[in-house]
C-alpha cells in the first residue's frame, strides 16, 4: 500500500511539473498586430556605440485554425520576402483606355521568385494569439547584411546576361 501511495505522489509531482513548463496562448477579443510587425523595416542597425552591426529584416504573418498551419504560413511569408529581394523579378503593365470620355484602367502585376538560397537567418521576434477560433502568428526574421549581400551576389551571378 505504501508503494502505491509513493507511486501516486511521484506521478502527481511529475504531472504538476509538466504543466509548469506549458505556456498558454492568449485569446484576444479583438485583432491586433505587434508594432514591430506593422512597422517592419527592411534593414537597420543593432548594437551600441561602435559595436553596431547592420541587419536585413523580413516579416511574415500567418492565420489558421491550426496552430502549426499559422506557424508555417508565417515563416513561408517571411522567407518569401527575403527571396523576393534577393532573386525576384517583377513584371507589371497598366493600360488606360479612354473612349467617349469614359476611362477604363487595367493593371497586371506579376511577381516571380525563382529558387533562392536563404541561409543563416535568425528569428528575431515572434508573437502569437488566438482570435475567434483562429491562431495568428507573427515573426520578424533578421539576417546579417553581409550574408544578404553575399546571397544577392550569388543570385545575380546565376542569372543569364540580359542582352
Amino acid at each position: 500500500m505504501k508503494t502505491l501511495i509513493k507511486f501516486g505522489l511521484v506521478a502527481a509531482a511529475i504531472s504538476l511539473s509538466a504543466c509548469s513548463n506549458m505556456r498558454e496562448i492568449p485569446e484576444r477579443e479583438n485583432y491586433a498586430e505587434p508594432k514591430w510587425y506593422s512597422d517592419c523595416a527592411e534593414s537597420g542597425f543593432e548594437g551600441m556605440f561602435w559595436w553596431k552591426e547592420e541587419y536585413v529584416y523580413a516579416c511574415g504573418g500567418g492565420q489558421s485554425r491550426f496552430f502549426q498551419g499559422s506557424e508555417e504560413q508565417m515563416y513561408a511569408i517571411a522567407m518569401n520576402h527575403f527571396a523576393k529581394r534577393i532573386n525576384g523579378n517583377m513584371n507589371s503593365e497598366t493600360v488606360i483606355d479612354i473612349k467617349n470620355d469614359t476611362k477604363n484602367t487595367t493593371t497586371y502585376i506579376s511577381y516571380k521568385v525563382t529558387d533562392t538560397s536563404i541561409r543563416e537567418h535568425v528569428a528575431h521576434e515572434r508573437a502569437k494569439f488566438k482570435y475567434k477560433g483562429e491562431y495568428y502568428t507573427f515573426v520578424k526574421l533578421k539576417m546579417e547584411k553581409a550574408t544578404f549581400d553575399k546571397l544577392l551576389a550569388e543570385a545575380k551571378a546565376k542569372r543569364p546576361a540580359v542582352q
